[in-house]
């Protein structure tokens, strides 16, 4: 496959691939990456199958326009122009192969000499002259006939390289939405909380040396606590909406619990920002914009998680 790509400001270059799979995008992984802000991390993939190239879009927020013509999936041919976000890729010719363009109203025929109309009186009548536009030098009066018409030579088509599938990885890392580092963390810590709260549960039922009713609460409690953190972890790994909103009512209940005040605080803070209200909202269809806040949420999280975990382990020592 060659490309050759040139930017808005101006800037052009041409690359050559190999390989029958090609993917575009602003995605450092990306066989072509493009750098300008309205295209996708994973804009769009071209595969050379067996009817030739063939682009198609990938869920990307601008899609793909083909000769001016926005498609989800279209056939490429060399010379064909594909328009991403500001950039556009042309399609060259592979090296070797000649692309040929017939102007309009061209004759072969002409070209190689073909059958003129001598009129009805033989070949001692003059010949009766074609258009203009298609006029052939006339043969002697006395001349043998014309040679009739040479055959056209048949086209031959490039051998057809055999369609390759995206790899498992490929397709896996396509279809999952980009997160933002602090829903990560939150995801990875919701995650943590499973295995720790039913602990939790089954440490206090043992000490209370509970009957069998205190024990089937305790149970019943840690089931409760298991599947809320599981749904977590999975909602804000696939950046649900729901998620947010229960992530905004757990930290709001959290503000009551003392040692994880400031946590608590901080998560709120976050999930209610503007941003990170888009990201939920338009999860999958484009790329989050860069966020310059999400270090300082992270590091900031992390630091009140660890304050709170230090005033919990003074307060079980004291009492």
């Amino acid at each position: 496959m060659r490309f050759l790509i040139s930017y808005s400001g101006g800037t052009t270059h041409e690359v050559e691939l190999p390989g029958n799979v090609c993917v575009v995008g602003r995605d450092p992984g990306c066989d072509i990456v493009l750098n300008d802000s309205k295209c996708s991390r994973r804009h769009a993939v071209v595969e050379d199958g067996p009817e030739g190239l063939v682009i198609r879009d990938t869920g990307s927020a601008n899609g793909i326009y083909v000769n001016g013509k926005k498609v989800e999936q279209a056939p490429l041919r060399p010379g064909d122009s594909v328009r991403l976000g500001e950039v556009k890729l042309l399609l060259l010719a592979e090296l070797g192969e000649t692309v040929i363009v017939a102007p309009d109203g061209f004759d072969p025929d002409a070209i190689r000499g073909g059958p003129v109309d001598l009129g009805e009186s033989g070949p001692s009548s003059a010949p009766t002259p074609l258009p203009a536009a298609r006029a052939a030098p006339a043969p002697p009066p006395a001349g043998p006939p014309a040679p009739p018409p040479l055959p056209r030579a048949p086209q031959v088509r490039p051998p057809v390289r055999p369609r390759t599938a995206p790899s498992p990885r490929e397709a896996r890392v396509a279809s999952e939405p980009a997160r933002p580092a602090t829903v990560s963390l939150l995801a990875g810590l919701w995650t943590l909380f499973v295995p720790v709260a039913v602990a939790g549960v089954l440490l206090v039922a043992a000490r209370l040396q509970a009957g069998w009713i205190g024990w089937l609460g305790a149970a019943a409690l840690a089931i409760v606590l298991a599947a809320l953190g599981a749904a977590m972890a999975l909602g804000l790994r696939a950046l649900a909406p729901w998620a947010r909103h229960l992530q905004i009512a757990t930290a709001a209940v959290g503000l009551l619990v003392c040692p994880f005040t400031l946590a608590a605080a901080t998560v709120l803070l976050y999930m209610t920002r503007p941003e990170l209200k888009a990201v939920f909202e338009g999860a999958g269809e484009r790329p989050p914009a860069p966020d310059a806040a999400e270090p300082t949420f992270a590091l900031s999280l992390v630091g009140m998680l660890l304050l709170g975990l230090a005033l919990t382990a003074i307060a079980v020592l004291v009492l």
